[in-house]
């Protein structure tokens, strides 16, 4: 069972939106004296203390105070709060957000009674539509936390789509990809029938048992190819098209489908984009294919327009941005203002650890560093920057290659495949940095394109 406090400690959030820890003394009260043995016994599960509860909650009298069902609610804010923290963890470095933005969404339960409110907390909630028959108490308030409405709105707007990518496989059919893969991406007609037919194997055998599961009632949560599906999955797309695939590459490519569908279901859900850069392929062609006609002039001319374009608008938004932060460092009368200059230096250029650079630039702490340099903060800015500048110099050029149809289709997809590109630049400068070469100057695009500023700055200084 682990510790037994959970079941009289209520996490919840202060009035100034900070999470804390409450002890509700009755029901600590009731549940030592009611199960004394069970307060430092290891062997005893959480589904049979549950199951105890909730049975004594079901039974209480209405109108007196139900400890039971406190005990149940401390127990469902310690879930509620291991649920946003586990998507904190996965998603929110990436996606710019914590898990205390989420925890704002659902942790509701001040541990009151609410007899007679209508408002009912998410922990309450759960309580009213728990079965201890169907599934633990643990599995069900990590479903409804996942499928709050609101919590799964903020999670679209920051890129995060909560299925995985089998049960996107799954339900998508080989029309809706063929459609999706040739208006949204404008892949070749080669890849888009790769894509399908792969899917049309998918669904022969990951359907089949899928149905075999339904019928028996044991559907659950779709779970990842097994190595013998894997197989049967080769094995049958080698039918469709005579063309050797290994299990490896048909898990490969089926992720790659599904990470493409992801993203096209997040922008039509009205979400941001989760995204690596688009010319890096994930769809890898694995049939023989002709070479592909020469591009004509036109193209070429706008390809090496973008190109310089993409880099020139990246050097703009640094050149605005450091300077921005210089400022604002000086307008707080900080005298940390050299500091940050001489800090982004030895980390991106010099390849030194936060550690190493503390005592060169006047501070005692790793962390003072990581508090000054804010690298999350500054990354997140230029990419905004670079976006806006961007974009406007790429449609302003389209316009002279582009009819007014052609023109207004491009514009409804420029942010998506400029929002791709430059989030592939930041996710690789911030993949970089969580494991560095040390005393080597960084690689990535951004850091080799901040060592550019900050020289130019030195030397017209």
């Amino acid at each position: 069972m682990g510790s037994a406090s959970k079941y009289w400690q209520l996490v919840k959030l202060d009035s100034t939106g900070r999470r804390r820890m409450e002890v509700m003394t009755s029901a600590k009260t009731y549940f030592t004296q009611q199960f004394p043995d069970w307060v430092e016994a290891v062997e005893v599960t959480d589904a049979i203390v549950q199951r105890e509860l909730f049975h004594r909650m079901k039974i209480a009298e209405p109108s007196e105070p139900n400890a039971a069902e406190l005990c149940l609610r401390c127990f469902i804010s310690y879930q509620i709060d291991q649920a946003c923290r586990d998507l904190g963890l996965k998603f929110g470095s990436r996606n710019g957000f914590t898990a205390l933005d989420l925890l704002l969404f659902v942790l509701d339960d001040d541990g009151r009674s609410r007899q007679n409110s209508q408002y009912r907390s998410l922990s309450q909630t759960a309580l009213n539509s728990f079965d201890p028959a169907k599934a633990s108490l643990g599995t069900w308030v990590n479903l409804q936390v996942k499928q709050h409405p609101e919590l799964r709105r903020f999670l679209l707007e920051h890129g995060v789509y909560l299925i995985s990518d089998w049960a996107i496989l799954n339900d998508t059919t080989p029309k809706q990809l063929q459609r999706i893969f040739a208006e949204i991406y404008h892949l070749t007609d080669t890849d888009i029938q790769f894509a399908s037919e792969l899917l049309k194997s998918f669904h022969a055998i990951y359907r089949e048992e899928r149905l075999q599961q339904r019928l028996s009632g044991k559907l659950q949560a779709c779970q990842p190819p097994t190595l013998e599906q894997l197989k049967r999955i080769s094995n049958d797309l080698h039918d469709r098209m005579q063309h050797p695939i290994s299990s490896e590459t048909v898990l490969s490519q089926l992720n790659a489908i599904a990470a493409r569908l992801r993203r096209y279901r997040i922008v039509a859900k009205g979400g941001t984009v989760d995204s690596v850069p688009f010319d890096q392929p994930e769809i890898r062609p694995l049939v023989d294919r002709a070479q592909p006609p020469q591009e004509d002039e036109e193209q070429n001319e706008f390809l090496q327009f973008y190109q310089s374009q993409f880099m020139e608008s990246l050097d703009h938004a640094i050149a605005e941005v450091i300077p921005n932060i210089i400022k604002n460092l000086r307008r707080k009368r900080n005298p940390a203002d050299q500091s940050f200059l001489a800090a982004l230096h030895l980390f991106h250029c010099q390849g030194q650890s936060m550690g190493e650079i503390a005592p060169q630039v006047g501070l005692k702490k790793q962390y003072e560093v990581t508090r000054l340099l804010k690298l999350n903060d500054l990354r997140a800015d230029i990419r905004q920057r670079s976006l806006a500048n961007l974009r406007d110099r790429v449609i302003d050029k389209a316009k002279f290659y582009a009819d007014i149809d052609r023109l207004q289709r491009l514009e409804e997809k420029v942010d998506l495949i400029l929002n791709e590109q430059l989030t592939g630049v930041i996710e690789e400068a911030q993949a970089e940095t969580k494991s560095p070469v040390r005393n080597q100057p960084l690689k990535s695009l951004l850091a080799r394109r901040l060592c550019l500023y900050l020289a130019s700055r030195k030397s017209n200084s």
